[in-house]
């Protein structure tokens, strides 16, 4: 394997964004319909080339030689402050995503502390993410712990 070089997206990365956010969405629930998967790529490069250009998003890649290993993004988004982030500023990780032939090489946790990184340059100092099963353990290891509070959601159709 060639050495992980991390390079942080562009809006010249966009159609890899949403390939890559489109494999972990069908990875994370099963192949969708044709019209489905377009409609949320037609989203995503919406999303993404706005957010990449404002930086309310940071997108990370590394790449082993000229294949993409792994990416991940940092949504910033700024909330009401409370007694433990003050500035209300908070970095959500998401769409961390390893290639197959990539995982368990550490590139995920590369990918989080270069999130990381960039996130606390714009002023972040709190961090949540959901994780699936198969994440936890780099989370734990990268510093996250389980939040006590519960997550309600609610879905309008």
């Amino acid at each position: 394997m060639n050495t992980i070089a991390y390079h942080r997206a562009t809006n010249d990365d966009v159609e890899l964004l949403v390939k890559y956010r489109t494999l972990f969405s069908t990875e994370l629930l099963g192949p969708q319909l044709p019209e489905v998967e377009v409609e949320l790529q037609e989203q995503l490069r919406t999303y993404f080339g706005t957010a990449i250009a404002d930086n309310s998003c940071i997108g990370y890649f590394a790449k082993s030689g000229d294949d993409i290993a792994g990416v991940g993004q940092i949504i910033i988004r700024s909330q009401p402050g409370n007694f433990k982030n003050i500035s209300g500023k908070v970095g959500y990780l998401m769409n961390m995503y390893t290639v197959p032939a990539y995982r368990n090489k550490g590139i995920c946790f590369g990918l989080i502390n270069k999130l990381i990184d960039e996130a606390r340059t714009c002023g972040v100092k709190a961090f949540e993410l959901h994780a699936t099963k198969m994440g936890e353990g780099v989370y734990k290891k990268a510093g996250f712990e389980i939040h006590p509070e519960p997550t309600f959601r609610k879905y309008i159709k």
